[in-house]
């Protein structure tokens, strides 16, 4: 390396070429940052230029002189007829014209108004090249003369480049300072340079002093180093560091940069009249010899390399292999001492308080286990809390095998931060009890698990801004910490090596404190590219943070929970260890905090490791010294830690008073906070915005530009100051130059407070910021809950504005929506809000809050928000007991109890109640009890009400359990079901129904749903009780069914007088279901004077069995406007067919059930002349096991219309043995006009049968997997002969090709099994139809997954399309999902002409068996209608 000081032997003349070369840094330095500027300035004026003309158009074609006037004042002058005259506008293609485009013209406006001084040098300029390169518009700024040549910022020289700054205006907020030129006002540093420039290259003696050489130096370093933006410019700073190089003498140059440096500066030299020739020769003879020695070095360097090249490469292999062994043992050796080194120094101390970072002590002196639990993820997504993990085993093994993605999740001051420390702490030392702390505790002491990990790489999400790569990560806050300069690029070679082949533990903390760039998903962030088998990754952060993030379940291992400390005792006598005196008595003075934790009820405080130290060190500070304990709001609490903060900032005293009211109630008693109130306003506004912020990565961590955008730049300085030395602000330096930091609040909650503080002042931010950030992601709402806490103690009419935006967010996102019958998170939220705000003496608490979970911890404080949410309120879980009510702290006279009153929650879906607490009344009334807690239905008596107020119109579930009802009570709700056009359940367990004259203590179970038109269906009882029926009497019921058909509850009435005077009271029953096991003699009894007009009877499973006819038939005989009966029978007796003989029936539905006759029927002689005698009958549904001989011919007589026959036998041949008396019978019907046949499979004798009957209706079945038709001939020839049948309705196993009658109108095939690929030749034989058809298609499609791309469908689409004859009204994919009864279309295909359930419009038993057999597929719903050939080319 060669050296200046070695040219000349002056020193001031040595001084002047560091001088000269100071200046080409400089340049160098300020080029990037003037190009970039440059190309900004270029777009900002032909923005506004483009903005007056109506095309963005550029021109090429004017020069300069096109564009000036003539004369213009220093380009162009005239001086009279004989004067002198200087013009650039000497030919015709240079004259004076407008620019073509309208462009040029004004882009010479815009170039004026940018100058400084209004003095472009337009000589410098080429117009036609400055659309194109915006440093020809930048040459406008620059000194007339001698930069016409000069195409780019790199041609231009120091001089040239501080003049643009100097002169145009676009840089007057690029700089910290005002840009002033040095005439008329103070001279900036900018003007400074351009005259140290000018000197250097103007020296007439190339000679410049020590001190003036110091004070180039200065000047150049302060230009590069402005805070605004060279600062954080990368080239400025590389400019700064060689300066700085060059300022000591360390600067290395290189021989060919000298000779280069050398032979610019002899130019100058040549020109300097009194420059001395040996000054010249010394410069002369140096060149000459650097470039000899040079040539000299290079070849005898080519010489001696192609020498030793081919033994030094033998060589070097050699070592290599017999060391690089234990040459990597030594380094992994050396890089793991020197993380522990740097472990020891980072995490061995933590800070005693979070608040009070400057006071740290041991780690294992205050450390206290932690609450951890595994949690497990339920395949619906529900966490699940398992058992507690008390070793380091348990977290990073299951089963013996490792977990290598692991996430431990917590709130904020939970521990994570600190059982973290201790676990880096345990991997770098292993178990060792601190000397002065007793050890009681033997969790997480198998230090060895962890010590299996040869490396141990903790980092932090704070420090990491703008990164997501793991190992960069690791590389700058480990390896560049640990490792000098040099030794950086060597370990980090090391480092991929040990992270591709050793057992690695990368811990990562904070993941919350951070939010992913570019969509980048940080939870799911593995080292990329590396083993990942032999790594394993502990990630630490907030619930919601983990919630937030988007990634697979399947990428977590295991996930856990911290929640604060194990043992808070425990905890609290590590901290009271490290306060009080030695003296004092540590047991007594422990007892003395946990009494008074008990008594403030601010035992949850014990989850936040962080707060309950603060509380501790309050106690310890105020109740033994001062007595001033400020109770159990938080406000109060972190009053103090505010107060005690300011006062290591400003130790002035000062007060708030009538004259200086304080702006929110808990400042009022302080001493430190009203002389620093206007700083604490700012902080407040800062913490605000910032959480609130449109980008979340700044929400709590942040850099000084953001900050200082909300202060001026003097005020900003002073807060930041105020801040920083009280604690309240943290700030992080990144590296030496202090340019890459960052600045975030001491705490979170600390900065929810303050956030609550702006909120409380100033209420407009509810109709701005915070209401734009929920809308932006209303999953945060979590987010700003201690904001939410802290304001309801500070300004409530705020608060309950909040929780009004904060509601309908939990509404969507809570796990109440999964049918969890626990307190969800936002209710906690609420209840911990309106403790505060009663601490503070708020009134008015008025917050929102739609989910309700209510117990004897809570009941006060929900009670007097209920008023307020009645019409909110989606959900109500009250849960009480009398004991548990009187023996708590909430016992009071028997008179006195907690009223909700449900008159008004019209969106209530769910109610459920539980425990003998609770009262379930119809009115409030003026009665006394001694129950605790009263459910009123209505805010007035209904009796009094001609029109009785509907109630809980968006009720789904009830359910009561051991809870005391009135009978009016149970009405209210009976009857506003009953209104309700969807489907109610409501059980009761073991409830008291307390009827209106006596009372009773019967423990009463009842299971009913109702559903539209007023229809009830009772499922279950057991134990009922005369309020029961007395709350069902006289309701206006229109369907009644009593039982439950399939079986599963219990249908046992004790009071059957009761319940027949029940059943006599609905005068408005149109529909009764009896489902039954027996008949009960005394039931008939009860039934009469009703207006019944259907009437269902059966058993369950085994049919009706009558057993008493006098009792039957007294009850028939009441319905007299019975016109509809179906029945169930199970060995049929005369007493049956005697008592329906002769009945005015028009509809009958018989199911004839007989394990062992073969057609069920015991009397078949009775019982056809039964159906003779039915003389109004119309609508005949008969299901047996084998044909019945004669059932046709004794309907013959008869007017029937409708005829359903459906064989339950599986055997059709059995069924259709005589089909010469089945046809004689189907032809004696001369008024059929509907007929359905159910068999198992066709027969020739079925279609015989069935051939020139003149209905209009036909439906073939099978109840199972639908009609396999064999006989497709006879089939297709008896279709052909049914000349009036205008709707044919089949199911059938697979399809089939038929040829359709003339007449035919509307055909429905549902198909069990249909292959898409089949589906063509079942459209083409439709489509050959001559005639216009109304065709619905609906077929099983059980392969539907290989088929779900649009792809796909669109294909059958266009088959369609093909068909012209075929329009295509709905194509529909269903799907049903296991386990529910719900369809739900997964996707349209074409036109849908109808948006109704498309199975609502289809109600008989055989298309339910369709549905049930295509549970688990999907099903494909088509409408076509076919057009014959002529109408559709019309």
């Amino acid at each position: 390396m060669a050296r200046l000081a070695d040219v000349f032997t002056e020193p001031e003349r040595t001084n002047w070429l560091k001088a000269w070369l100071a200046i080409d840094i400089s340049k160098s330095g300020l080029e990037q940052f003037v190009e970039n500027e440059a190309q900004t300035l270029h777009g900002n004026i032909y923005n506004a230029v483009w903005a007056s003309v109506q095309a963005q158009v550029s021109c090429t074609g004017c020069h300069i002189a096109n564009l000036l006037k003539c004369p213009s004042q220093g380009i162009c002058n005239k001086r009279g007829a004989y004067g002198l005259r200087t013009s650039m506008h000497h030919t015709a293609l240079k004259q004076p014209q407008p620019c073509p485009a309208n462009v040029c013209n004004k882009v010479i406006d815009e170039i004026e108004k940018q100058h400084r001084f209004f003095n472009p040098s337009w000589k410098n300029i080429k117009a036609n090249y400055w659309a194109s390169n915006p440093w020809e518009i930048a040459k406008a700024y620059l000194p007339p003369d001698g930069y016409t040549e000069n195409i780019s910022v790199r041609d231009t020289d120091f001089n040239g480049i501080i003049s643009f700054i100097i002169n145009c205006k676009h840089f007057d907020n690029k700089f910290s300072f005002p840009i002033a030129p040095g005439k008329t006002h103070p001279s900036c540093i900018l003007s400074k340079a351009r005259e140290l420039g000018r000197t250097v290259r103007h020296s007439s003696s190339c000679k410049v002093t020590d001190k003036d050489l110091q004070d180039i130096f200065i000047t150049l370093i302060c230009l590069l180093t402005d805070t605004q933006c060279l600062a954080h410019d990368l080239s400025a700073r590389e400019a700064v560091r060689k300066l700085a190089k060059l300022q000591t003498d360390v600067l290395k140059l290189t021989t060919e940069e000298i000779v280069d440096l050398l032979e610019s500066a002899q130019d100058k030299l040549k020109t300097v009249e009194h420059i001395t020739e040996a000054a010249i020769g010394e410069m002369r003879t140096y060149i000459e010899h650097c470039k000899r020695d040079l040539s000299a070095h290079t070849d005898k360097c080519k010489q001696k390399l192609s020498k030793y090249t081919g033994k030094c490469k033998m060589e070097l292999d050699k070592h290599c292999w017999n060391t690089t062994e234990s040459y990597y043992e030594k380094s992994c050796k050396e890089f793991r001492r020197r993380l522990i080194a740097h472990y020891n120094d980072a995490s061995r101390n933590v800070p005693f308080s979070n608040f009070v970072c400057s006071i740290d002590k041991r780690i294992l002196d205050i450390y206290a286990t932690p609450n951890i639990h595994r949690i497990e993820i339920k395949k619906d997504g529900k966490l699940v809390k398992k058992e507690e993990a008390l070793t380091y085993k348990q977290i990073f093994y299951t089963d013996d095998d490792s977990n290598l993605r692991i996430y431990l999740q917590g709130e904020p001051g939970t521990g994570k931060t600190t059982f973290s420390a201790k676990l880096v702490r345990d991997w770098c030392h292993g178990y060792q009890v601190s000397s002065t702390t007793p050890c009681v505790t033997t969790a997480f002491n198998d230090v060895s698990t962890i010590q299996k990990f040869k490396f141990l790489f903790f980092i932090t999400s704070r420090d990491s801004k703008g990164q997501t790569d793991v190992t960069q990560m690791i590389k700058k806050q480990l390896i560049d910490k640990t490792f000098s300069e040099d030794e950086r690029a060597f370990v980090y070679k090391l480092f991929v090596k040990i992270i591709n082949s050793e057992i690695c533990l990368v811990l990562r903390d904070g993941l919350d404190e951070r939010v992913s760039p570019d969509s980048i998903n940080l939870a799911e962030s593995p080292i990329a590219g590396y083993q990942n088998d032999t790594c394993t990754i502990l990630t630490i952060s907030r619930p919601s943070k983990l919630a937030d993030e988007d990634f697979k379940k399947s990428h977590i291992d295991i996930l856990l929970e911290i929640q604060g400390i194990r043992d808070p005792y425990e905890f609290s006598e590590n901290i009271l260890r490290r306060l009080i005196d030695q003296a004092k008595n540590l047991e007594e003075t422990s007892k003395k905090i946990q009494s008074l934790v008990r008594y403030s009820k601010l035992e949850s405080l014990s989850t936040s490791p962080k707060v309950y130290t603060l509380v501790i060190c309050n106690w310890v500070n105020t109740i033994e010294k001062e007595d001033n304990w400020k109770g159990p709001s938080r406000c109060a609490l972190y009053t103090t830690l505010v107060e005690s903060l300011c006062k290591k900032a400003n130790s002035a005293l000062g007060y708030f008073n009538d004259s200086h009211p304080p702006p929110v109630d808990c400042f009022s008693c302080t001493s430190y906070i009203q002389p620093n109130i206007e700083q604490l306003d700012k902080l407040a506004e800062v913490a605000c915005k910032l959480l609130l912020a449109s980008d979340r990565k700044s929400s709590y961590v942040s850099n000084e530009i953001p900050l200082s955008s909300y202060f001026p730049l003097d005020e900003f300085t002073v807060c930041k100051e105020f801040a920083l030395k009280a604690g309240i602000l943290l700030t992080n330096i990144k590296d030496n130059t202090r340019t890459d930091s960052s600045i975030s609040f001491v705490d979170k909650t600390v900065q929810n407070f303050f956030a609550a503080y702006h909120i409380a002042c100033n209420p407009y931010v509810f109709g701005v910021e915070v209401s734009s950030y929920l809308e932006r992601n209303n999953t945060s709402y979590r987010d700003i809950s201690h904001v939410l806490i802290f304001l309801c103690g500070m300004n409530i009419s705020a608060a309950n504005k909040l929780s009004a935006l904060m509601n309908p967010c939990d509404i969507s996102h809570c796990s109440c929506k999964n049918g969890s019958d626990t307190p969800c998170e936002f209710q906690r939220i609420i209840e911990s809000g309106i403790r505060e705000a009663t601490a503070n003496n708020q009134d008015a608490i008025q917050m929102k809050l739609s989910h309700f979970y209510i117990d004897k911890g809570n009941i006060r404080d929900l009670n007097n928000i209920w008023c307020s949410n009645t019409i909110d309120a989606q959900r109500l879980f009250v849960k009480i007991s009398r004991s548990d009510f009187l023996s708590s702290s909430e016992g009071c006279k028997s008179t006195s109890h907690y009223e909700f009153n449900l008159s008004s929650c019209h969106n209530l879906k769910k109610l459920v109640l539980s425990g003998w607490g609770i009262w379930l009344r119809d009115t409030a009334g003026s009665t006394t009890s001694e129950v605790p807690v009263w459910i009123v239905l209505n805010s007035t008596d209904p009796a009094q009400c001609a029109d009785p107020p509907l109630i809980l119109s968006s009720i789904e579930n009830i359910h009561l359990a051991s809870v005391k009802c009135s009978s009016f009570g149970l009405r209210s709700l009976l009857r506003s079901m009953l209104t309700l056009d969807h489907e109610v359940t409501c059980w009761l367990e073991d409830c008291v129904i307390t009827p209106c004259v006596e009372g009773s203590n019967i423990l009463t179970n009842l299971g009913i749903t109702t559903s539209k038109n007023n229809t009830l269906n009772i499922l279950c009882v057991r134990n009922d009780c005369p309020g029961l029926w007395e709350a069902f009497h006289g309701l206006n019921i229109k369907s009644l069914s009593l039982g439950d058909k399939d079986g599963y509850f219990r249908f046992d009435v004790n009071h059957v007088q009761l319940l027949c005077f029940f059943l006599s009271s609905l005068t408005h029953l149109e529909t009764l279901y009896i489902e039954m096991d027996y008949d009960v003699v005394s039931q008939w009894n009860g039934y009469h004077g009703l207006n019944t007009k259907s009437l269902s009877l059966s058993g369950v499973c085994e049919g009706l069995t009558v057993n008493r006819v006098e009792s039957l038939t007294q009850f028939l005989a009441q319905l007299t406007k019975l016109d509809t009966l179906k029945i169930t029978v199970f060995e049929d007796n005369t007493s049956l067919w005697e008592v329906l003989f002769g009945r005015n029936i028009k509809s009958l539905s018989l199911r004839l059930i007989d394990t062992y006759g073969d057609s069920g029927l015991n009397h078949k002689e009775l019982f056809l002349q039964f159906l003779s005698s039915l003389a109004k009958l119309e609508t005949l549904s008969i299901e047996v096991k084998d044909v019945i001989p004669g059932l046709l011919e004794a309907l013959s007589s008869l007017n029937i219309k409708g005829l359903s026959m459906i064989d339950r036998s599986g055997y059709s041949k059995k069924f259709l043995s005589n089909s010469s008396s089945m046809f004689l019978g189907l032809s004696l019907l001369t008024n059929l006009e509907t007929l359905s046949i159910s068999v198992y499979e066709d027969s020739p004798d079925l279609w015989e049968a069935l051939r020139g009957l003149k209905i209009r209706s036909l439906s073939l079945s099978h109840k199972g997997d639908g009609l396999e038709v064999n006989q497709k001939d006879s089939f297709s020839q008896c279709l052909s002969s049914l000349t009036q049948l205008k709707t044919l309705t089949i199911y059938v196993f697979t399809s089939i090709n038929l040829q359709l009658p003339q007449s035919l109108e509307c055909f429905n095939i549902y198909c069990h099994k249909l292959h898409p690929s089949k589906l063509d030749d079942l459209m083409n034989s439709m489509a050959s139809c001559t005639h216009k058809v109304e065709i619905r298609l609906e077929f099983i499609w059980s392969n539907y997954k290989k088929y779900t791309s649009l792809t796909d469908y669109n294909d059958i689409k266009q088959k369609l399309k093909k068909l012209k004859n075929v329009i295509v009204k709905r194509f529909r994919i269903y799907d049903n999902a296991p386990g529910s009864d719900k369809w739900s279309h997964m996707r349209d295909i074409g036109v849908v002409n109808d948006d109704a359930y498309y199975y609502d419009s289809v109600d008989n038993r055989e298309y339910n068996y369709f549905l049930q057999n295509s549970s688990h597929d999907a099903i494909c719903s088509m409408q076509l209608q076919i057009l014959p050939a002529s109408s559709s080319t019309s």
